[in-house]
């Protein structure tokens, strides 16, 4: 079983207290032997630590913020009949013509009205319109009290078919490496120069499956999420042959943004 104290060395003081939380649930679920949600959606540090600290068959573990590749997510232990997640998605359109509204805008606003960040999922920007999963207890708040971002008016529906929310979308790329390692990779991904990409990897600028890279010579394996600061996010891909200089060329997916990654990027180099 996952101990209070593996939690407390594994997290800076602020996403301790967040964590420690979730092991409350997770603690109840295993005593219980029942579903337990929590009541916030999380950031990829922290749901993707009992992820991994709950692979064994004593809890089942599941993180879903409902958007393909979704980075915020609200985490879900010992869901055996597929309970559906306490989750609705909003889509908010924009009524104006003479206003383009920003994520920040659709964000700030939901936030005037005392809603906590972190009872919101990601936000999906799509032309005149933005998508949002929040949760059910205060979806029908939102939408009884947001009527308008900046002078702009809105309106508001809950979406049931999650087929209707645009994706992610990606440009696929192959790169040439010398060999699989963080410096690597990371060099080719940002067009810099190997000591370049160690410095950036040194000062804490890169992610690796959503954790500060620490390791330069560690290596990079299929579906590895790769975030490095200002320059973009990438899915590792299949390796997929060689070069005649020996280099290995492997797919890559690039994220194009239009999904609020972004935020909870740059809060992870503070």
């Amino acid at each position: 079983m996952l101990k209070k104290e593996t939690i407390l060395k594994s997290f800076n003081e602020d996403d301790a207290k967040e964590a420690i939380k979730i092991y409350e649930k997770y603690k109840l679920a295993y005593e219980k032997d029942i579903t337990v949600f929590t009541s916030s959606f999380y950031s990829p540090n922290i749901w993707s630590f009992f992820e991994n600290c709950c692979s064994s068959n004593e809890v089942m573990f599941e993180a879903n913020g409902l958007f393909e590749e979704s980075e915020r997510r609200m985490i879900c232990f010992n869901n055996l009949y597929n309970v559906d997640y306490p989750i609705k998605i909003l889509e908010i359109k924009n009524k104006s013509n003479f206003s383009n509204l920003k994520h920040k805008d659709y964000l700030g606003s939901i936030l005037s009205l005392g809603i906590e960040r972190n009872k919101l999922g990601d936000i999906i920007v799509k032309e005149n319109k933005a998508y949002l999963p929040v949760l059910e207890e205060i979806s029908d708040y939102i939408i009884n009290n947001l009527s308008h971002i900046g002078k702009s008016p809105i309106e508001i529906k809950i979406i049931d078919n999650i087929s209707d929310i645009p994706s992610v979308n990606f440009e696929e790329i192959v790169i040439n490496v010398s060999s699989l390692r963080a410096d690597s990779i990371v060099a080719k991904l940002s067009s810099l120069s190997r000591a370049k990409a160690i410095e950036l990897i040194d000062s804490g600028k890169v992610l690796i499956n959503y954790v500060k890279a620490k390791d330069k010579s560690q290596d990079i394996v299929k579906d590895t999420r790769v975030t490095i600061r200002g320059i973009g996010k990438f899915i590792i891909g299949d390796v997929i042959g060689g070069t005649r200089s020996g280099k290995q060329r492997i797919v890559i997916k690039k994220y194009i943004w239009c999904v609020e990654v972004i935020l909870w990027s740059l809060l992870q180099w503070i």
